[in-house]
């Protein structure tokens, strides 16, 4: 089963845009806003769920219904990718970190087990390897402080996968908040598919109930 299509330049509206942005030093553009997670915040706590793997299930939703966060550029050639999945950064017991791969599913159930899985492996087994990981992107978890901006290093050639950053969340009167930060490649993301990104998650989490019951 093809995981993943070519784009024809030719037929490409952006090709200008990316053209022109693949010329640049930096490339990558990242920005930050609050989102309101009250209604799934107080499901997490009545349930017992895992907090980061619930947050992380809806970003994975987002993310896989905006076909410019699943383009990518692999040796000068466009591709947008069916289906992309999450990988995470997980916190050892000495204070370092590993990467952990998952599965993206749209039903929370499996999301929630196959994510349970992988990040106990690979706390017995830490993974740091740098390996082609192009039909994935990347989620980090800050919950120690609360944040407005956050950039990432990158490797020009894998600049173009996403990376979701949470930070701290935080209460204001009768909602709760947290900073959700999101950095891309500008040849083939716009402000636009970033708004877009905002728009559908902060959708999903008004009715976090319905999915994470599903």
């Amino acid at each position: 089963m093809e995981i993943r299509k070519k784009i024809n330049l030719k037929n490409y509206n952006r090709a200008g845009l990316l053209e022109s942005f693949s010329k640049h030093e930096v490339p990558v553009i990242s920005t930050t806003s609050n989102v309101d997670i009250t209604k799934l915040k107080k499901y997490v706590d009545i349930n017992s769920v895992n907090f980061f793997i619930s947050m992380s299930y809806f970003v994975s939703l987002t993310i896989n219904e905006i076909p410019q966060l699943k383009q990518r550029i692999i040796e000068n050639v466009l591709y947008e990718y069916d289906t992309i999945n999450p990988g995470y950064t997980i916190l050892l017991d000495d204070e370092t970190f590993t990467f952990c791969d998952s599965i993206h599913s749209n039903l929370f159930k499996t999301f929630n087990q196959e994510s349970i899985e992988t990040i106990s492996k690979v706390k017995e087994t830490p993974d740091t390897e740098m390996k082609d990981k192009n039909d994935m992107f990347f989620i980090s978890n800050i919950p120690w402080f609360s944040f407005t901006s956050f950039s990432h290093p990158y490797f020009s050639k894998y600049s173009y996968i996403p990376i979701v950053t949470f930070g701290k969340y935080y209460s204001t009167n009768d909602s709760v908040f947290i900073p959700v930060a999101i950095q891309v490649n500008h040849a083939l993301v716009d402000g636009i598919h970033l708004g877009k990104f905002y728009k559908k998650l902060s959708q999903y989490l008004l009715k976090a109930e319905k999915y994470l019951n599903g």
